[in-house]
Formats: structure tokens, C-alpha cells, sequence
């Protein structure tokens, strides 16, 4: 709600104090303080933002294979975001060199351009590559472990382009983290963590704004919190929590189904090398059997949720690679 001028708030209450019934007991400053709270009462609900339930769609949860592309380098992150504007968001890769844009048209990948990290290289570098890719402000604010600057990443007369922005690691909007130096986590010790997956664009059944944020613990303990929100995205309040264990570090939220519920799309935390799968999993049902399960010979490194056509509902992308590969097969789920 806007701000209301005071004069105009007093001159309003003023009126209705006047015309409220007068009740035994009752003073002009009693009158005048509840005319005030039933005036910002009606005004607060006339102001309040509508809300919009989803629509739910139906999902076939079906593996197709987009193609490979090959980056150069071992894949750190993936992301999805509509940075040229069209309203068909694009994938981002984040490799130990540049960052990647692709775009899925029919069910094939493309790449549409590339841009490198620049600065100074980071020391100690981590054996294992580590990488973020997260959208803050219409840009993509992406890092890996090879570099000390996180770089922002825009389109620019159609060419895609990229600024040193300084040093961290922007997990989360408005969330940051260090690497503990030379390993592969984010500390500090005592709360160290792999990774971190925030949505605050879901909405449950009713239309009300969903908070969920999802971190993975080194145990490969994936701690999942959902908040509900009034209309308008303030005032959170705790709807539910639940953990998934033995999850690798390639993990998703969405709502593909867009019935309201969110799921948190998984990979396994088997050893380099080993097989693979991407599990999809309720929120309604954490413990139950999952919605869809898919087995990989070789291991998921990213899992992402783009909107690719524009058409409001999600689709899973899937990025597997054989260990230390620079060549990924994208894949989509549904």
C-alpha cells in the first residue's frame, strides 16, 4: 500500500467518526482510533494484489534427448533466464573458462554465444571446479572456483556479453557464500554446504507466493523449507520442511506440473563414474515413491527448470556427462 497522506488519513477518519454509531462508554479519541483501523483495514484490502491459482498441466515425464554440445571445459552450473527479452528463457552453462548461452528450439540445443571469465585467477584453485549461476536484476550472476570476480552476464545488440562485478559467490538473490579455501564446498565449517537452490516465483494452489529453498549439506543431506506468503510476497511464515538423503550435487525446485506443489528434482550422489539418475520428487509426498525416476550411465552434473518456449510451465533440462568430460548430453524430462 502506497503511502497515504497524513491530513488525507485523519480528514477520512474524521468522516467516518463522525457517522459511527455512538456507543455508551465511548470518547471522540476511542471513535477516532477505531475509524482509523477499519479505514486502513479497507484500504490495505483494497490495494492487496489479486491473487492467480496455477493452471495445472499434464506432464508425460518422458526422457528425450536434446543433443550434445560441447563447452570446452568441465560443466560447473547451469541456469535458466530470459536475458534477450523474448519471453523463451534460455539455458546457461558456467564452465572453469566462460559462460554459455543455449537455447532449446524443437527439442534440439543450440548454442547462441559464448563470454569468458576475466580477472584474476583464483588461489587456491579447488581440484574440483565449483560454480554458481543465479539471476539478480535482469542479469545473470554466474562464478566459478577458477576466478576470483563473479561475472554478470547480459545481452547486448544481440551479442551476449560480460562484467567483472568482484569477488564471492551469489548463491541465492541477495545470498552470498565463500568457498572454504582449496575445497570444493562453501563455508564456514562448522555450516558447510554444497550447494543452495532458492524459488520465490511458485505460488500454491490458492495463488499465494511460495519461498522454497533447498540446501545440500556434505552429507548429501538435501534440506528442503517451504514458506507461504500473504499476497504480495510479504509476511512468510513457515508451511513446511522435510530432507532427501544421498543426493548428489546436481539438484532442482520447480512446480512442472503446476498444481501448486513444488517438486525438488534430484540427481544421485554416486561416485564419479558410476551410473547416474534424475528422480523427481513431491513436496507433498517427500517419502513417498517418487513421481519419475531416470538411470543414466554416465553422471548428471546439472539440472535445470527453463521455460524454453514461453508458455508458463517448466520443463526439466538434464545436462550428463561421462567424468571430467567437456562434452555434456542435454536432456529433457517430460
Amino acid at each position: 500500500m502506497r503511502p497515504i497522506a497524513r491530513a488525507q488519513l485523519l480528514a477520512a477518519a474524521l468522516v467516518v467518526a463522525g457517522t459511527a454509531p455512538v456507543r455508551a462508554g465511548d470518547g471522540y479519541l476511542a471513535r477516532l482510533a477505531a475509524a482509523v483501523g477499519e479505514r486502513l483495514d479497507a484500504l490495505a484490502a483494497a490495494r492487496a494484489p489479486r491473487l492467480v491459482p496455477p493452471v495445472p498441466v499434464r506432464v508425460a515425464w518422458r526422457p528425450i534427448r536434446l543433443g550434445s554440445l560441447d563447452l570446452g571445459a568441465p560443466l560447473a552450473a547451469l541456469a535458466a533466464a530470459d536475458l534477450d527479452g523474448d519471453g523463451k528463457a534460455e539455458l546457461y552453462a558456467v564452465t572453469s573458462r566462460e559462460v554459455i548461452g543455449i537455447a532449446i528450439r524443437a527439442n534440439k540445443a543450440i548454442e547462441l554465444g559464448r563470454v569468458a571469465f576475466a580477472g584474476q585467477r583464483a588461489v587456491p584453485e579447488p581440484r574440483d571446479v565449483v560454480g554458481t549461476a543465479v539471476v539478480e536484476g535482469g542479469e545473470l550472476v554466474a562464478a566459478s572456483s577458477a576466478w576470483t570476480d563473479e561475472l554478470r552476464v547480459a545481452w547486448q545488440a544481440k551479442k551476449l556479453v560480460g562484467q567483472p562485478s568482484g569477488p564471492g559467490f551469489l548463491v541465492c538473490p541477495h545470498e552470498r557464500a565463500s568457498l572454504v579455501p582449496g575445497r570444493n564446498y562453501f563455508g564456514p565449517a562448522a555450516s558447510a554446504f554444497y550447494a543452495v537452490r532458492c524459488r520465490d516465483d511458485l505460488v500454491d494452489p490458492s495463488g499465494y507466493p511460495l519461498h522454497v529453498r533447498a540446501q545440500l549439506a556434505l552429507s548429501g543431506k538435501l534440506s528442503v523449507a517451504i514458506e507461504k506468503c500473504a499476497a504480495g510476497g510479504r509476511q512468510c511464515r513457515p508451511d513446511a520442511a522435510f530432507e532427501l538423503t544421498g543426493v548428489g550435487v546436481a539438484f532442482e525446485i520447480a512446480d512442472v506440473d503446476r498444481d501448486g506443489t513444488p517438486e525438488v528434482i534430484v540427481s544421485d550422489d554416486a561416485a564419479p563414474g558410476d551410473p547416474d539418475f534424475v528422480k523427481v520428487v513431491s513436496a507433498a509426498a517427500p517419502a513417498g515413491k517418487p513421481v519419475f525416476k531416470k538411470i543414466f550411465q554416465a553422471g548428471v552434473a546439472a539440472i535445470a527448470a527453463v521455460d524454453s518456449d514461453g508458455d508458463g510451465v517448466d520443463e526439466l533440462i538434464a545436462a550428463v556427462r561421462l567424468a571430467g568430460a567437456t562434452r555434456v548430453d542435454l536432456w529433457r524430462i517430460q
